[in-house]
């Protein structure tokens, strides 16, 4: 669901691949890791190469609008976690965060993973990574995956 409250469905998205990044939390991170990372490295595959990239959390659709647009990728809230169950799984990230010492007593808010996956026009899944809220995709991969970006034949 996105900030309007509109719903984007896969299936609405047949006929052309499409880049799913799970994030655990909107404003969460900074540029050089976390979400703002993870979805400013995945602009280039939605703006240059024309490839949709949907980011997906469990954030509500009131925090989707501001995000999107700062994150410069449509984001939307899949606050069921059902979506993010079925591709990357979850994560108790209050409990990440409570042993980070970055919060106190969040141990029980569940939410999705940190993960990448790609599905090809007929909406398999062609590509899947999933990680901590730590770590970060590799885009090469992501690109590889899409058949986009350098190749090098050394």
């Amino acid at each position: 669901m996105g900030a309007g409250f509109e719903t984007t469905s896969l299936s609405s998205l047949k006929g052309q691949k499409v880049v799913l990044a799970f994030f655990p939390a909107a404003f969460s991170g900074d540029a050089d890791g976390g979400c703002q990372c993870q979805l400013a490295s995945l602009q280039s595959i939605d703006k240059e190469d024309g490839i949709s990239v949907l980011g997906i959390t469990r954030d509500t659709p009131f925090v989707m609008g501001p995000w999107s647009e700062f994150a410069g990728i449509k984001c939307l809230s899949d606050v069921s976690n059902k979506t993010q169950d079925a591709y990357v799984g979850a994560i108790d990230f209050g409990k990440f965060l409570d042993d980070l010492d970055v919060s106190t007593n969040m141990a029980g808010y569940m939410s999705c993973k940190r993960g990448c996956v790609v599905l090809d026009e007929d909406q398999k899944v062609i590509y899947t990574w999933a990680g901590m809220p730590d770590q970060l995709p590799d885009v090469t991969e992501i690109q590889a995956a899409l058949g986009i970006g350098k190749v090098n034949f050394e």
